[in-house]
């Protein structure tokens, strides 16, 4: 990894601890309001439970997608983070696809990334059809072809599976011919130790073939060794934050010193 995108990875990560705003409230407050939290969640803790559901969302929806796209500019030029594709498409491939989501929702069939694609492409009818999908992250000299990424939380909604998986299918009927690379991507696994296993995301994706999570996401786009950079950027930041937290505990210190001596 260049040292210049590791300067921005590290910048973007102390942008993002440095905009989280402090939970208004004491932990008393807290244990009154969370009295069975409480047991769990002693002293600080539960100050950090509080904030973690408006942390989590803020960091699949603004830093995840921040910090994919730095480190597929770090290899790539053609990089584009809410990135608009249009193009036309034979109207018998976009009714197969819709037909595929269809049947993936009501459990009349398995997914199977292969002979879905081979659906797919083999539909024709010599009428086409404008289609417009916004690609989370879209590299377009990835190699080996064209990537598509969706960027998404890794417990996604029914809904939310569907709609990834057909714009994912709408990206490689558009680019049939380029060799297209689309994936759903999650930055980590709730289910650690035990492999990925959410229901939904089951139902709609093929796991092996659709589906990059937390270190195979990061490597896919920044290339083997990535994701460990990435871990020891994570580590330079903690220090950094640890050491600002330091000076402001020496400077609140060094006040009230001063004021007993007034």
């Amino acid at each position: 990894m260049k040292p210049e995108t590791r300067v921005k990875l590290r910048n973007i990560l102390l942008s993002f601890v440095q905009s989280i705003v402090e939970v208004p409230y004491t932990v008393e407050e807290l244990k009154r309001a969370y009295p069975f939290h409480a047991l769990v969640f002693p002293g600080e803790a539960i100050i950090a439970f509080k904030k973690q559901r408006s942390i989590v969302t803020r960091m699949g929806q603004w830093l995840i997608p921040r910090l994919a796209e730095i480190v597929a500019k770090d290899i790539y030029k053609d990089v584009h983070r809410d990135y608009e594709l249009v193009g036309q498409l034979d109207v018998a491939k976009i009714n197969v696809i819709d037909n595929i989501i269809n049947e993936l929702r009501m459990g009349r069939r398995k997914p199977n990334h292969k002979k879905e694609v081979q659906e797919i492409f083999k539909a024709k009818s010599g009428k086409t059809r404008e289609v417009r999908i916004i690609a989370d992250l879209f590299v377009g000299d990835f190699k080996p072809g064209p990537l598509f990424l969706e960027i998404k939380s890794p417990r996604p909604n029914l809904d939310v599976c569907a709609e990834s998986k057909k714009k994912m299918l709408l990206f490689q009927a558009l680019f049939e011919n380029r060799n297209p690379q689309a994936f759903l991507a999650l930055y980590y696994n709730p289910f650690f130790p035990q492999k990925y296993r959410h229901s939904f995301t089951r139902r709609i994706m093929d796991l092996d073939e659709e589906v990059l999570i937390g270190e195979d996401m990061w490597n896919k786009l920044g290339g083997k060794g990535t994701y460990d950079e990435l871990l020891d950027i994570i580590e330079e930041v903690r220090e950094i934050l640890s050491k600002t937290k330091q000076n402001k505990a020496l400077e609140v210190i060094g006040v009230e010193k001063a004021l007993r001596k007034a």
